[in-house]
């Protein structure tokens, strides 16, 4: 009963409000005549569109006749030729104008003279003016001036009478709407809503009144049984409220002790989540600080590194002695196992951190083998060491997956081979493996006739900074990271790696890697290579072009070891010492490449480069090749590079024929566009 009055309490200002029907025929009055001034507007809209085009079209007719028969007439000076065609074309009684000019004179004018003298606004004309040409060169030009007065009064005709029709429409349409909807539908409802207010109100003993045979003769039926059935329905809720009284009190009771309970654990756990989530940003910190100091630590070696190991190259080009060669070597070599450890260094701490990722591309297993044998053959060679390479003959060549950590760590076990070795042979075998789900899996083992491991340091030696003998870091050097590594590359390609030995017997370490095979259409490796120490070697005896180079670099040691690199070569080399300067001497054209140092103070070199992009495409000049010199050797900094606009990247340090290889990549494509374009245009500058 409390229900019910409250139904009958909110029943009042529902009352007040406007007739619901009357709401119904106003909102349908208005879709109707929404709908057809819509139709309307498009009819005007589509007519004034259609008015314009033949306008348009006529005077493109008029310049197009004028074009063709004016072009004899203007080049023999024909001026009563010239006038008969101005008065043809004035017979147009659109035509306001119509004048031809040979240079600065005008040979001929008609204007159409207007009966009450007023002269034609000039928002009401159209214009238009087209070369008057002769064997493709422009000798006079033709001016058409248009009146657009009569297409407006048209346009305006139209919309009226499409209005007017369009009112009309509204008008019959909402009157039959409205006869009918009140007829069959609102007065039949306002009936059943005095009923339906007669029950809320408790009148449960009143009828309701059957609608006439429509469809809301059944909605008025339902009603009525509706009507009954509440009746049952409120002697049943009247034993059942006391019984749910009696029920509440109880659980009551129960949920007050459950929330005491519920509270002292939701402290306990608000505790808890609390310390979880400083922990959280404590990691987050840390690992933020760790990636920070491991990009810096890469910058502020690999930039020193650099020059050394440039100028380190530059002086063995240069006549030395015997014994200053050999010191020179020494030099890069120490250089070269100083960025060996840096590497290692930093993949290590990214897998740790879960931010090295894998590449899936199709690639060469030969080639990739072939690359991690070329790379230890020089060294087996100075060992006299028996070298040997094999391939089964049923590997498949064509997988997919990620070549360049294949290649890292089959380099990594065949260089431990090699350097743990003192004669004897090291081998590398390729073989197809079993698999369960019939997929490709290749199992590769590197062996040798070492000094073995002991039984009791198989399972320490893939531990990071772990050694089988201390005695092995101070005779052949190493970290100890390289098997850590190499496992841990492993595992991220669903694989695993294991270690056989013996002391005295040699050693032989094997892997599986599962791969896939390649889709029809191959996805080739774009970009350049992990480092700059695996670029072929520059091509010598080329006949290099000349080309202008811009150089973006705050350090003037590698700024001058690239400018010596470039000393032999025809290319001129201009440095700017940061990227304000560099952009302003971009700007000033003139330079087919640009060498971006990455880490630079103020802007770095992804912002510089993306100014420079934004610069040519407002400018709408063609793509100046940008490639990009990094201190940083990750394989994400290579895609943040290139989607700042950048063409190719090369890690410091960087070698000489690295770099002028690349130039020539990127310059020669240029070249021969500038000479296509020359040959096209001539006499027009190009940058």
């Amino acid at each position: 009963m409390c229900a019910i009055n409250q139904s009958k309490s909110a029943s009042g200002p529902r009352r007040a409000s406007a007739p619901p029907g009357q709401k119904a025929v106003l909102l349908l009055s208005a879709v109707i005549a929404a709908v057809v001034l819509a139709f309307s507007a498009a009819a005007i809209a589509w007519n004034a569109h259609s008015l314009s085009s033949q306008l348009e079209r006529r005077i493109d007719n008029l310049l197009a006749v004028a074009q063709t028969g004016l072009s004899t007439a203007v080049w023999q000076l024909d001026h009563a030729s010239v006038g008969d065609l101005l008065d043809a074309i004035l017979v147009d009684n659109a035509v306001i104008l119509a004048r031809v000019s040979a240079g600065a004179e005008v040979m001929a004018e008609r204007i159409r003279p207007v009966d009450d003298g007023r002269k034609t606004p000039l928002s009401s004309t159209l214009t238009r003016t087209t070369p008057i040409t002769r064997h493709g060169e422009a000798i006079g030009s033709f001016t058409l001036v248009v009146s657009s007065a009569p297409l407006r009064r048209d346009i305006l005709v139209n919309a009226g009478s499409t209005l007017a029709l369009g009112l009309i429409l509204i008008l019959i349409i909402t009157q039959a709407t409205g006869h009918f909807t009140r007829k069959r539908l609102l007065i039949p409802l306002q009936k059943l809503e005095q009923s339906a207010e007669a029950i809320a109100e408790g009148n449960l003993d009143t009828p309701v009144e059957m609608a006439p045979a429509c469809e809301l003769r059944n909605l008025s039926r339902a009603f009525d049984d509706m009507r009954e059935a509440m009746r049952h329905l409120i002697k049943d809720l009247q034993v059942a409220n006391s019984r749910l009284t009696d029920h509440r009190t109880h659980l009551e009771s129960m949920v007050a002790e459950r929330t005491e309970e519920l509270e002292r654990n939701n402290a306990s756990l608000n505790a808890a989540l609390a310390e979880l989530d400083n922990a959280r940003l404590a990691a987050e910190t840390a690992n933020l600080a760790k990636s920070r100091f491991l990009s810096g630590m890469s910058h502020e070696i690999r930039t020193p590194m650099n020059a050394i190991l440039g100028m380190a190259d530059i002086l063995r080009e240069s006549p030395l002695t015997q014994d200053q060669a050999n010191y020179v070597e020494i030099i890069r070599n120490a250089g070269e196992n100083l960025l060996h450890i840096l590497d290692d260094l930093i993949d290590l701490a990214r897998i740790e951190a879960g931010d090295l990722t894998l590449e899936r591309t199709a690639f060469s297993l030969a080639e990739t083998v072939d690359k991690a044998c070329a790379a230890v053959d020089s060294k087996a060679a100075d060992k006299s060491l028996e070298f040997t390479c094999t391939l089964a003959p049923d590997m498949p060549d064509r997988l997919t997956g990620d070549p360049a950590r294949l290649g890292q760590v089959l380099a990594s076990l065949l260089d431990n081979a090699v350097k743990f070795t003192d004669s004897g042979d090291v081998r590398l075998e390729v073989a197809r493996a079993p698999s369960r789900d019939g997929g490709i899996v290749a199992q590769f083992s590197v062996s040798d006739t070492g000094p073995g491991i002991p039984a009791d340091k198989l399972a320490s030696i893939f531990d990071a900074f772990t050694q089988a003998n201390n005695t092995t870091t101070r005779r052949h050097g190493g970290t100890g990271l390289g098997l850590a590594i190499s496992k841990r590359l492993i595992h991220m390609m669903d694989g695993r790696i294991w270690a056989e030995s013996s002391p005295g017997r040699g050693s032989a370490f094997h892997f599986t890697v599962p791969f896939s095979a390649p889709q029809a259409v191959a996805n080739p490796r774009t970009g350049p290579d992990r480092t700059s120490r695996d670029a072929p070697p520059a091509r010598g005896g080329l006949d290099l072009p000349a080309a202008s180079i811009l150089m973006f670099e705050d350090s003037r040691y590698n700024a001058f070891v690239i400018r010596t690199y470039l000393n032999d070569t025809p290319w001129r080399l201009t440095v700017a010492e940061n990227a304000r300067q560099g952009l302003d001497l971009f700007r000033s054209g003139g330079f087919d490449l640009v060498l971006m140092d990455v880490r630079m103070p103020d802007m770095d070199g992804c912002e510089a480069t993306r100014a420079i992009r934004q610069w040519e495409n407002e400018h709408g000049l063609s793509r100046t090749p940008v490639v990009a010199l990094t201190a940083h050797a990750h394989d994400d900094d290579a895609g943040r590079c290139l989607e700042a606009g950048m063409d190719h990247y090369l890690a410091k340090p960087v070698r000489k024929s690295a770099l002028i290889e690349i130039v020539l990549r990127l310059i020669r494509p240029r070249e021969t566009t500038a000479d296509s374009t020359e040959a096209q245009a001539p006499g027009k500058q190009t940058c």
